[in-house]
């Protein structure tokens, strides 16, 4: 299709939009990754035990929004008596037509003498977005802050940028007006 447009109300039913159409009004506008400034940009950090705590914050990856109002606590599954692993802490966005949201959930990864981060699925229909990266010890009781690499505002999990203008969302837009007599 060459042109598209939008939007005007329904008459009799000959008007429907879908997500992705009202979502590619932010094309160009936002680039996909985490508020920078919004609450605590959903900051990995512990918790207690093998608790750990996602912090309030909001995100905007392949057309879709998703916000976390509340601290998000997860557990970190049961770590090996013998191996150490890495987890990542991940932002999923799940397009596929039987599922159709996002989650913040752990994916382990598998318990090696080297541990190597686990691989995060990257389809037409679903992205997982790190971030954080978690350092499960041999026999680990507990998830400390030393365990955790954050990684929102790497490359794998970028904050929110305005290409337009240059700017992240780390500072408030400033317009200058002169006046003249």
């Amino acid at each position: 299709m060459a042109i598209t447009f939008g939007f005007y109300n329904s008459v009799a039913g000959d008007r429907v939009y879908d997500a992705i159409q009202l979502s590619s009004l932010f094309d160009g506008v936002l680039i996909d990754g985490v508020f920078e400034d919004f609450e605590d940009a959903l900051e990995v950090s512990e918790n207690s035990g093998m608790d750990i705590n996602v912090a309030k914050g909001k995100a905007w990856f392949d057309h879709t929004w998703t916000l976390n109002d509340a601290v998000l606590v997860l557990t970190v599954p049961a770590a090996d008596i013998i191996y150490p692993r890495l987890d990542y802490v991940v932002l999923e966005v799940d397009a596929s037509d039987s599922v159709r949201e996002n989650t913040i959930k752990i994916i382990s990864g598998d318990p090696y003498s080297v541990p190597v981060e686990p691989d995060l699925i990257q389809t037409a229909e679903v992205h997982q977005y790190p971030l954080a990266l978690i350092a499960v010890a041999a026999n680990a009781t507990e998830i400390l802050d030393a365990d955790i690499t954050k990684l929102v505002g790497s490359y794998l999990c970028p904050h929110v940028t305005f290409p337009n203008s240059g700017a992240s969302t780390g500072g408030a837009a400033v317009l200058e007006v002169q006046v003249f007599s």
